[in-house]
């Protein structure tokens, strides 16, 4: 997508995605969040989200006696948001269990850096991520589409809903950022 295709119709604009998140592939960036005006030190939790395009229809299938229509996984890489340090242990998170159950995500797309612009380099042999470089995290999960989600990535935004209903199976962490702090995170600055 274009620079100004993103800039136009899809900067900050609210959007929802729904597909499994694979909770065994998790990175985790460290990240300082201010709370309460306090410094708490914590790690965004970065996962891909499988959503299943279109199937295909194959004749030579259909004349073979086989399954006809073969349906494509592809990736999403999702920031789910921020846990506190002592999180950082998965068995500490009991809520995250890998099914095959769907879920529904709000937030926005944000660009992704250019891969040589980090100061601190990734160092995917010993898991330890330091950046958000979307084409080294896609290579490091073997994503299928990973040359595809290499530019854009969806950012998990604390957007209230109307509907209590999608509230009720919410899970305390990762917590989600404030439409103010995506702004913040984008811009380097706060409007007061």
């Amino acid at each position: 997508m274009p620079d100004e295709e993103y800039n136009v119709y899809h900067r900050f604009k609210p959007y929802f995605i729904i597909g499994q998140v694979d909770y065994s592939k998790e990175i985790l960036i460290p990240r300082v969040r201010h709370i309460g005006g306090q410094k708490v030190e914590g790690y965004d939790v970065i996962n891909p989200l499988y959503c299943y395009e279109g199937g295909k229809l194959s004749f030579k299938k259909v004349f073979a006696k086989e399954d006809p229509i073969s349906v494509e996984r592809a990736a999403i890489i999702i920031n789910r948001g921020w846990i506190p340090a002592q999180l950082k242990d998965k068995r500490s998170r009991p809520t995250e269990l890998h099914t095959r159950k769907l879920q529904k995500f709000r937030g926005v797309y944000r660009k992704g850096k250019n891969i040589h612009d980090y100061k601190s380099p990734n160092n995917p042999d010993n898991n330890e991520w330091h950046n958000l470089a979307l084409e080294d995290i896609g290579i490091y999960w073997d994503l299928p589409n990973f040359d595809e989600c290499k530019h854009y990535y969806f950012q998990t935004v604390d957007i209230k809903t109307a509907d209590p209903a999608e509230l009720e199976d919410t899970p305390l962490f990762p917590e989600s950022l404030t439409p103010d702090e995506i702004i913040d995170d984008h811009y380097g600055w706060k409007i007061d």
